[in-house]
Parts: structure tokens; C-alpha cells; sequence
């Protein structure tokens, strides 16, 4: 039962139950108030200072608009045929769990899931993936807790084998499986309830909410109702292609608090075209060939989002300099002295994104970065610059479509192949590194000390195909379903062919006018055309 309320701008009015309740005061969750959802976009768009916090509790809401909706749909489609006496087709995740409270566990646990999504991610968001620890330090650190994980060590040390992370640093997916675990936990120890919320929290499976959030944590277990498995259709709901409650959520909130109209799309068609369904054994969100027109349209306002407003070339400065900032930290680590959990987990909580700019990254740059510069840290300089938005100059700028021709459509079998493809085509068509090295330091020992930082923005037309687990429901294809989104039909060609690749090359701002700006800018391109740079 819902018994609080969040009035949120983009939803209206949220229910919460007091499970949810509890998870939301908690610190480690109440930290993401201070973790910006895109870091340094309100640079250029000043309304956007919204939060990873607001869009979780934005994700959870959505999760369940997806789940009711698409069993809604079930029964609404029988109906629909029953007058000429067509037998029930799809079912629902209701037909096969009877028990109310049962209903009520699962739908709890994939609202959790959806709410605790994003609880890994470390201040500055996807850039502080770079500068965390290492796969074996994460193992040493959860060894300090083992009456809390000791259930799960093997599925670390598993997890962290296989995406070869021991010596690598890990991401936020990682970090969020660790703090769900912990958080469910606390949780689970507390007995200030209901009895109703009780018996929920009694029957919640962590396991459960762990293989919703990212399944390969979890390889040997599935999410199973009644010997019916429902793994993809639980995951699909938060993350994954063409849409998801992710998705839908940061498309409307990202385009309402930056200003403009891109990331809008036909919310309720979507959801009056969802569908539980049976797909290779599994089951699986799929939509109705009816809706899609409405998945094209929410594909295009994402694309049209991440070009007009994420590849801003001035939210791309920002970046720029922040890649500078850490040129000669990459085997720092703002955690490199903790080594228990409490002490891990302290320190997501302290630092925000402010927090983590004006005094951690400050103490790093200070103990590190200038025993590399020579007279002085200069990368002390650019965060300082960076904070009070000094921002560097676009130099450079090269934009290309990348498209996966006749010849690679021969090699290409299956989705695996066509983003291995063009990835590939990506790669040819970036700077040599090298050349880029020797650029650098070519401007940076000319007397003026010239200093310069690439960035590179990549879009594929139909990011995330890869991983896709959501079907297209078609009558009319050999299997009923079908999961080709690229060959769909001529407006998915063409979306799958719109890969979007922007280099640009940013120069810091030691010039006073326009004149000293054009000398530098034409000194790069100079220097360029030397080093034979495309």
C-alpha cells in the first residue's frame, strides 16, 4: 500500500510505499541530490541542476506505468477477440502469480530495482567510473562485511573475473549491486513497519532486484513465476532498447529542466502497445507493430537530444577540460586509501559533486598532479578555470556519419556483428593517437605553451541494440516475433544507418582577442596538416 506522496514536475503526483520510504531516507540513496544528472550541462542550459535523485524516484514511477499497462493490455486484447471466439494468446505476469501478496512482492521488487538503478554512480556520474578502484580492491573491501555479503562474494569475484576487472577499474554498474545488497539488508534488519510492509520485506529476494537491475551479475539465476522464466521481461523494463523506464524518464526530464523540446514523444501509445511474450523460451516485453511508429519517434528524440543538447559543443568543452584534469591521473584513484566497507561507503556519501571538485579532485592534483608539472600544477589551473566556467575554445570540429556498407552487411549476421562493425568503422575514422600525442606536445613546448585537449562524441542510430531483449510483436513474421530492429523496415534502416560522430579539438584560453585566437587556431591546423591528421 502507497502511503506517502512526491509531487515531481515531470509526473505530477508519485505514491511511495513505506518500503520505498525508507529506502529513500536512507543516506546512501539521499546522496544523489548531490549528484547532477548531467554534471556540468547547466553551463549552457541553466535550468538543468536536476538530480540523479529526482530521476530514480522518477524510473521507479514509470516501472510500474510499464508493468500495469502491459498486463492491462493482455486482458484488454482478449476481450477484443473473444467476441469471435479467439482463445487467450498472451498472459500476463497476474495469470500466472494468483496470490495478491505474491503480486505485491514482484511489483515491489521491480520498483526497487528501478529506484536503486543508478545507486552506484559516484560524483560527476559517468566520468567517475575512471577514477575508482580497482576490481580487487572492491573484493578486499567487501571481505570487511562478510556477515552482509559473504552470500555474494562468489558472484563478485565471478563477475569481476569475467569482464577482466581485477587490475581495471570498475563501474557503476558494480558499485549499484553492492549497494542494493547493503540497502535491502539494512532494510530487512528493521522492524518499524506495518505488518503489511512486513511480510513484503520478509518475501523480497535480493537476488531478484539484482537480476533486474544488470542480469550478468547474476548468471546461474533467473527471476521464475510458477517455472515460467521472466528474467528479460523485468529487465527490459528498466534497461533496455528501443525504450525503457530509463529512457522515457531522462528524455522528458533532461529536455523539460534544459529548455527545450527535443525529448518529448507519445508516452501513453507506447504504453497502449506493450505486451508480455513468450520469445525462445523466455519471456519478454514485446510491443505491437501498432506502436511503432511511436518507438521511431521516441528513437529520434533521443538521437536528436544527445546531438542538440549532450554534444553541445560547449557541454563538450566542459568535458573537455575535465579530461585534462585527470591527463596524468590514470592510475589514481579517489578511493586509493580506503579499505573497509563503512569507509567506502562514507565516501560516495560525503562527496557530491561539489564536494568531490572544490576538495577531493583538489587533494588529488596537489599530492599527484604537480610532481609531473614543472612549475606548478597546470591542471590545478584548468579545474579552476573549469569551476568558474573559463571555459576553453572550440579549435576544431569534425563531424561524420558513420554507415555499415554492402560489404560489412555480408559479415553481419546478427546485432553483435553490426555494432562490432561499427565500431570498428569508428575506430578507422578517429585520430591516430599517437599523432594526437605529438600535436600536444608540439603546441604545449611552443613558448606561448599552447595547451590543447581533444573530445570525441559517438551516437549510434540505435544505441543500445546490442543488448536488447524487447520484441516486436508481428503477425505476419514466421515467428510471431522478431528482435531484427535494424531490418524492420526502411525508417529503422535508416536509423541504424545514423551514427553520429563528432571530433573537436578545444584550446585553452591563454589569448585575449579574436586576432590571438585565429593565430592559435591557425598554428593547430598548421601543425595538423604536418603530422598528415585527417
Amino acid at each position: 500500500m502507497k502511503t506517502g506522496k512526491i509531487l515531481d514536475p515531470i509526473h505530477g503526483l508519485i505514491e511511495i510505499t513505506e518500503i520505498e520510504e525508507f529506502i529513500i531516507n536512507q543516506k546512501i540513496f539521499g546522496r544523489l541530490r548531490k549528484v547532477k544528472q548531467n554534471t556540468l550541462l547547466n553551463y549552457i542550459f541553466p535550468g538543468a541542476n536536476h538530480t540523479r535523485f529526482e530521476h530514480s524516484i522518477g524510473v521507479m514511477h514509470l516501472a510500474e506505468m510499464i508493468y500495469n499497462k502491459s498486463n492491462e493490455n493482455v486482458e484488454t486484447t482478449y476481450l477484443k477477440k473473444q467476441k469471435y471466439g479467439v482463445d487467450k494468446k498472451y498472459f500476463s505476469v497476474i495469470d500466472y502469480i494468483k496470490e495478491k501478496n505474491k503480486q505485491e512482492v514482484i511489483l515491489q521488487e521491480l520498483r526497487l530495482a528501478a529506484l536503486l538503478h543508478d545507486i552506484g554512480h559516484g560524483p560527476t556520474s559517468h566520468k567517475f567510473d575512471d577514477f575508482t578502484i580497482t576490481g580487487e580492491q572492491l573484493l578486499e573491501i567487501l571481505y570487511t562485511k562478510k556477515n552482509i555479503f559473504n552470500e555474494y562474494l562468489n558472484y563478485f569475484e565471478k563477475y569481476i573475473d569475467l569482464k577482466n576487472l581485477k587490475n581495471d577499474k570498475i563501474e557503476h554498474e558494480l558499485v549499484s549491486c553492492v549497494f542494493v545488497i547493503n540497502l535491502i539488508h539494512t532494510l530487512k534488519e528493521n522492524q518499524n513497519f506495518t505488518d503489511e510492509s512486513k511480510e513484503i520485506i520478509h518475501l523480497l529476494r535480493i537476488k531478484n532486484i539484482l537480476k533486474m537491475i544488470d542480469p550478468e551479475f547474476l548468471p546461474d539465476y533467473e527471476i521464475e513465476i510458477e517455472g515460467k522464466n521472466f528474467t528479460n521481461y523485468f529487465n527490459s523494463i528498466i534497461a533496455s532498447f528501443p525504450f525503457d523506464a530509463d529512457r522515457m524518464d531522462y528524455l522528458y526530464r533532461d529536455s523539460f529542466y534544459s529548455g527545450v523540446k527535443y525529448g518529448f514523444f507519445d508516452q501513453s501509445r507506447i504504453l497502449a502497445s506493450l505486451l508480455p511474450v513468450e520469445h525462445q523460451g523466455k519471456f519478454t516485453l514485446g510491443i505491437k507493430k501498432s506502436g511503432l511508429d511511436s518507438i521511431i519517434r521516441f528513437i529520434q528524440s533521443r538521437n536528436h537530444l544527445y546531438t542538440q543538447v549532450y554534444f553541445h559543443k560547449t557541454n563538450c568543452a566542459t568535458n573537455a577540460m575535465l579530461d585534462f584534469v585527470f591527463r596524468n591521473l590514470e592510475n589514481e584513484s579517489a578511493l586509493e586509501n580506503i579499505k573497509d566497507y563503512d569507509s567506502f561507503e562514507n565516501f560516495y556519501c560525503k562527496n557530491g559533486d561539489e564536494y568531490f571538485f572544490n576538495n577531493t579532485l583538489k587533494t588529488i592534483l596537489d599530492n599527484n598532479g604537480c610532481k609531473i608539472c614543472e612549475a606548478g600544477c597546470v591542471e590545478n589551473d584548468v579545474l579552476d578555470e573549469l569551476l568558474d566556467r573559463n571555459l576553453w575554445k572550440k579549435a576544431i570540429e569534425m563531424r561524420e556519419n558513420i554507415q555499415v556498407d554492402k560489404i560489412d552487411e555480408e559479415k553481419i549476421h546478427n546485432i553483435k556483428d553490426y555494432v562490432k562493425a561499427l565500431k570498428e568503422k569508428e575506430e578507422i575514422h578517429r585520430y591516430d593517437p599517437n599523432k594526437m600525442i605529438k600535436l600536444k606536445s608540439k603546441l604545449e613546448n611552443e613558448e606561448k605553451k599552447i595547451y590543447i585537449q581533444e573530445h570525441y562524441s559517438s551516437n549510434f542510430g540505435l544505441k543500445g541494440i546490442e543488448k536488447s531483449k524487447l520484441v516486436l510483436i508481428d503477425q505476419e513474421h514466421v515467428n510471431g516475433v522478431r528482435d531484427d530492429w535494424n531490418k524492420i523496415n526502411d525508417e529503422f534502416y535508416f536509423l541504424s544507418q545514423t551514427n553520429v560522430f563528432i571530433k573537436r579539438i578545444y584550446v585553452r584560453r591563454t589569448f585575449n582577442t579574436a586576432k590571438e585566437f585565429t593565430e592559435i587556431e591557425n598554428k593547430i591546423k598548421q601543425y595538423m596538416k604536418e603530422l598528415d591528421m585527417k
